[in-house]
């Protein structure tokens, strides 16, 4: 009963996964930040914590130190979700903990697409669905980091229903 219960998630992160791991795109920007080839990214498809269809994508064997997490969230009123989580991470009552910085803006991905330095993550939305990208790469600047999610993002902006 367990295997059957496990296989039926697995293949729903499949199913699901198709429709995010596609974009050859993710896998070239995360083979040229990783400084390997492309047959030496792996392709994980999953279900993230939020119910919605997610792909990591990440370099085989010891280059692990870079991994990108791309979720597509296509639940109602991704406009105002994203809106209001720009709005609840830019609040903070008190004196700012060390290190804290509010959510950055970032043009060309429209209204309201954000990097969050707290979690190292871009949010945008096509329209329809509610993009995010996380972007594991400690040793990078954030500037890198950023334009790796750019790039990971890019294409799912063109999609919309």
């Amino acid at each position: 009963m367990a295997a059957a219960i496990l296989c039926g998630c697995a293949s729903a992160a499949n199913a699901a996964g198709d429709k995010v791991c596609r974009p050859s795109t993710s896998v070239a920007a995360v083979a040229a930040a990783a400084h390997v080839g492309r047959a030496d990214i792996t392709i994980t498809p999953a279900i993230g914590n939020n119910g919605m269809p997610q792909c990591t994508f990440a370099p085989r064997g010891r280059r692990r130190s870079l991994s990108v997490t791309l979720n597509v969230d296509d639940g109602p009123q991704v406009k105002y979700r994203l809106d209001r989580t720009v709005s609840e991470a830019s609040q903070i009552f008190g004196v700012p903990p060390p290190g804290w910085h509010p959510p950055i803006g970032v043009s060309g991905l429209g209204p309201d697409a954000s990097w969050f330095p707290e979690l190292s993550a871009l949010m945008a939305t096509n329209g329809a669905d509610l993009l995010k990208v996380d972007v594991n790469w400690p040793r990078a600047s954030r500037g890198a980091k950023i334009a790796l999610a750019r790039r990971i993002i890019v294409p799912f902006r063109r999609r919309s229903r």
